[in-house]
């Protein structure tokens, strides 16, 4: 057998990827570039974002079977984020926090972040060992928009989005040709650097960016106690340096089909805090290697007026080396393992959308992937392989039972193989009825059969892996009402949404500690409200306010750590005549539980403001202010989050 833990042979995989990728890529441009004529393309980048996202199809925005949240690239730019985690931070409806190995760990009412389905560009990056995504390694600069699905999903997201998805769109070529230069600065050496470049050139586009993150470290607030193992001022080891960049090359024919072939690098080396508590086990560790490299080629075609065909061909690989040390000063001579891991996933997917009526749609298609994980436990121990096969077959059906009622079905036949086992299948269903109540008020009902399959690690770890586990899996309920108001033709001044979320939980996937097995443990539910409402006063005044509300019994106690029961966020942008822009955002979470029985995390409230001022017509200066009270909190038990930070940018377009 090879020895796959060779670098040589990932290496050339990598070369053997991108030269396949490049090929097709070369073919399909040449024999476009031979058949079509020079063509003028007019307000395509809706239409070419559609390519690169899951399009829930019928009335998009009606038949969502559950609250759907939308970051625009403006919201973006109104808040004080670096990454993808700082914007999603602070959502009512998720919680994302960063312990024991710096990586952040993304839960949505709830649910653990594996459980979570993270899609850049309509392709899957959870990696297959252990299915959660470390949303701080992605930067935020080339981010067109980002859905989020917190409840009943539709089927054409596939498996392992139990938990919801996070669908992720960059930027593409068929927006306007411009330059734009981003930096920012702030204390400890932290600068934020990027650069994009879009440009369209007849029926071709791309889009490049690059960018650059460097940190000493972040402060602790000044109300910080020290402990033994924590002075105060700059976190210990918190360290990290991140850079990367991405190539997305488009092409639209005459006839609007679409043609995107794009690649990703992403490189960082980060140190790991420890806990503050030297009861609590204190680890000591730092990544000196992570990278991550992607790759895809998708294509839509509209075949006739009623029928559109939408393919995509990927590969993502990840890697990283973790250290661990003795003891705090962190010595060469002091290394307690030296750690390698390789996660590859690679797939594709078909789907086809046929229009029978414009009140009838029907979606179909299949997709699969094989996730693929080498591991070498310590320098001097034998590499591990293992892989997993899953796939999805389904089919969904949109249509208006009546001119007020639409109603959203779908049948989705799950595939799933590990390594030395049987092939499992599982049937799961969702359906959801819609109906307008009056002219701008909606009612929903909505139902889910969503199921998620162990994850690597669950099945083969040393330690703790258990190859008979069951696929983990959730009947999601959801009902809701939608009202808007307008006070002009075009948009919604004034709006208010509500949910109420049931999750009855079956086959958990859960261990005690690292040395015991992982196991199936008993069914337990998640359930709670959800709260949104918006009032755009007008063009200059716009306020935001919502609520997460999250019950559980005490069964589910493993599950809801570090979760808080209740979650507010109020938001105020204020903009102004002379090209001003002032955000205030104000988050308060309430007491959470630990895995300690008698330490609760206490609540806390976070003020941040952003203030931009559009000096030029390709100048704007930013200033941020995050924490501004400087309160004392930590995220998880033993890990404090930052205290006050002040950041001045500027941002140049060309």
């Amino acid at each position: 057998m090879i020895d796959i833990g060779n670098k040589g042979i990932r290496y050339w995989g990598i070369r053997i990827l991108l030269y396949t990728f490049l090929s097709i890529y070369l073919y399909t441009f040449n024999y476009m570039f031979g058949q079509v004529k020079k063509i003028v393309v007019s307000d395509s980048a809706v239409y070419a974002y559609e390519l690169e996202e899951i399009v829930l199809y019928g009335n998009k925005g009606l038949n969502s079977p559950s609250r759907l949240t939308e970051f625009k690239s403006e919201d973006i730019e109104n808040r004080n984020v670096v990454t993808t985690a700082d914007l999603l931070k602070f959502d009512p409806g998720l919680t994302i926090t960063s312990g024991t190995k710096a990586e952040t760990q993304t839960k949505i009412r709830g649910f653990p972040a594996r459980d979570v389905l993270v899609l850049v560009d309509g392709c899957p990056i959870n990696p297959g060992y252990y299915g959660k995504v470390d949303l701080s390694m992605l930067p935020v600069d080339n981010i067109a928009k980002i859905n989020i699905v917190k409840g009943p999903s539709s089927v054409a997201y596939g498996m392992n989005n139990m938990g919801g998805v996070i669908d992720i769109i960059t930027k593409n070529g068929f927006e306007t040709s411009k330059t734009v230069f981003d930096i920012s600065i702030g204390d400890y050496q932290f600068r934020k650097m990027s650069l994009n470049h879009s440009r369209q050139i007849d029926n071709l586009n791309y889009w490049i960016s690059g960018y650059e993150n460097y940190s000493r470290g972040y402060k602790l607030s000044d109300n910080f106690v020290s402990t033994s193992l924590e002075d105060g001022g700059l976190r210990d080891n918190s360290l990290y340096h991140k850079a990367g960049g991405n190539v997305k090359i488009g092409y639209q024919t005459e006839r609007k089909d679409l043609y995107s072939f794009s690649f990703g690098y992403h490189w960082a080396k980060k140190d790991v805090p420890s806990t503050i508590y030297s009861w609590d086990s204190p680890y000591y560790r730092k990544f000196p290697d992570w990278q991550r490299y992607s790759a895809a080629f998708s294509g839509q075609w509209k075949l006739s007026p009623l029928f559109e065909l939408k393919t995509i061909l990927y590969v993502d690989e990840y890697n990283d080396r973790l250290i661990d040390y003795l003891n705090k000063e962190m010595r060469s001579d002091q290394i307690l393992w030296d750690s390698y891991l390789e996660s590859w996933t690679a797939g594709s997917s078909i789907e086809g959308k046929l229009t029978l009526f414009d009140s009838h749609q029907i979606h179909s298609g299949i997709n699969f992937k094989r996730d693929l994980m080498n591991k070498q436990p310590d320098i001097d121990e034998a590499w591990e392989t293992n892989f997993t096969y899953s796939g999805n077959l389904f089919v969904q059906d949109y249509f208006k039972l009546f001119e007020k009622t639409e109603i959203t079905a779908g049948l989705s036949l799950i595939l799933f193989k590990g390594e030395n086992s049987q092939l499992k299948n599982k049937v799961s269903p969702m359906i959801s009825v819609s109906h307008t109540l009056l002219a701008n008020l909606r009612a929903y009902l909505s139902y889910a059969n969503s199921v998620r399959v162990p994850a690597l690690h669950h099945l083969y770890s040393q330690t703790s892996g258990n190859p008979d586990l069951k696929p983990e899996e959730a009947d999601k309920i959801e009902v809701g009402f939608e009202w808007f108001h307008l006070f002009d033709n075009e948009h919604p001044n004034l709006s208010f949404q509500f949910a109420y979320f049931y999750n009855d939980l079956k086959n958990l996937i859960y261990r005690t500690s690292s040395s015991y097995r992982y196991k199936n443990i008993s069914d337990a539910n998640l359930q709670g409200i959800e709260v949104r409402s918006v009032f755009n006063f007008n063009q200059y005044l716009y306020t935001e306010i919502s609520l997460c509300h999250l019950g559980s019994p005490g069964s589910i106690r493993e599950i809801i750590e570090e979760v808080p029961a209740n979650k507010l966020r109020f938001a105020l942008s204020i903009k102004t005549n002379f090209n001003t822009s002032f955000n205030y955002e104000f988050n308060y979470l309430d007491k959470r539980i630990t895995y300690m029985l008698a330490k609760d995390l206490g609540s806390y409230a976070v003020h941040n403001i952003n203030i931009s001022q559009q000096v030029f017509e390709f100048l704007k200066l930013r200033f941020e202010a995050s924490n501004i009270t400087d309160k004392y909190f930590e995220e998880e038990l033993g890990y404090p989050g930052m205290g006050r930070v002040f950041v001045v940018g500027l941002n140049v377009t060309f």
